[in-house]
Parts: structure tokens; sequence; C-alpha cells
């Protein structure tokens, strides 16, 4: 009886506190016209970026892409997690241009077919085939823009199945 109690009672505790870890922050919830409105107004001038993300270069002709994360799935059932990290190298201003227009589209593509690849090819305690994987995604990349002329680079594949 205690135990069942004392189990509710951390599950109720870590449900309280969740919220306020993934929230990264809030609204502060006071109305009125206090000096918090300038911040907010000042703040929704600026674009907003992740402030966990860093360049990795200073080239004016990357492309920076969010890590990919697919989950594996094979046989109806969850299996793992495959990640991928990447950026293209645009040299072409008019391209880059495209490219960053297009950037979900693009990140669409590769999620489907980085989906597809994990589904049929990815194996437990097998690494990825970096090569087949880097021919994969520029493909894709040259599809999506409608013609080469980007550089897919990958910064890292992790393969992660039970």
């Amino acid at each position: 009886m205690i135990l069942r109690f004392l189990t509710i009672l951390l599950v109720c505790a870590c449900v309280a506190i969740q919220p306020v870890q993934a929230g990264g922050g809030g609204g502060g919830g006071h109305g009125g016209g206090g000096h918090g409105d300038k911040k907010k107004e000042k703040a929704s001038k600026e674009p907003s970026a992740p402030k966990h993300h860093r360049e990795i270069t200073t080239l004016e002709s990357w492309v920076s892409v969010f890590p990919i994360a697919i989950s594996v799935v094979q046989d109806d059932r969850v299996r793992g997690q495959f990640q991928v990290w990447l950026g293209m190298d645009v040299p072409d201003e008019k391209l880059r241009a495209h490219a960053e227009a297009i950037k979900p589209r693009l990140r669409d593509a590769w999620m489907t077919r980085l989906s597809q690849y994990a589904s049929t090819t990815l194996r437990a305690r097998k690494p990825a085939n970096v090569d087949d994987l880097s021919r994969l995604l520029q493909s894709t990349a040259d599809e999506t823009l409608g013609k080469p002329g980007s550089r897919v680079l990958l910064g890292s594949v992790i393969v992660n199945m039970q």
C-alpha cells in the first residue's frame, strides 16, 4: 500500500516538473504594461535562432541543416533510431538562395529517403554505409533543387538499434 502511494506520488511529481523543464522559458504571465513588454516587442522583431545551434563554418556558401532523426521501422515495429547531421555547400548565389527558400522541402525529401533507407538497409550491430548515404543525400538534393551545383556534406551518422 505504501509502495503504491509512493509510486503515484513520484509519477505526479514527474508530471508536474516535466513542463517546466521542457518549456525552455516562458511568458511571465503578468498582464499589463510592465517593463517586460519592451523585451517582448524587441524579441518579436528579431528572428530567433535556437541557442544550442552553432554554425559549423563561416563560409557564405554554407547552408546549414538541422540534424535529422528517423525512427527505424522494420517488420512493423520500431527497431531503433537513425540520426544524420549534414549541411550543404552551395557556391552559386542563386542556387543557394533557392536552397534556403525550399529548405523545408529539402528536409522532407531527405527524411523520406532516409526513412526508406533505414527500413530496408540498416541492421542491428552494423554501421551505416556512409558512401551510400552520401550518394543518396546528394541525389535527393540535386532532384529537389532541380539541378546539380550543391555539395551535401555529412557531419555525423549514428545508428542506434536494438
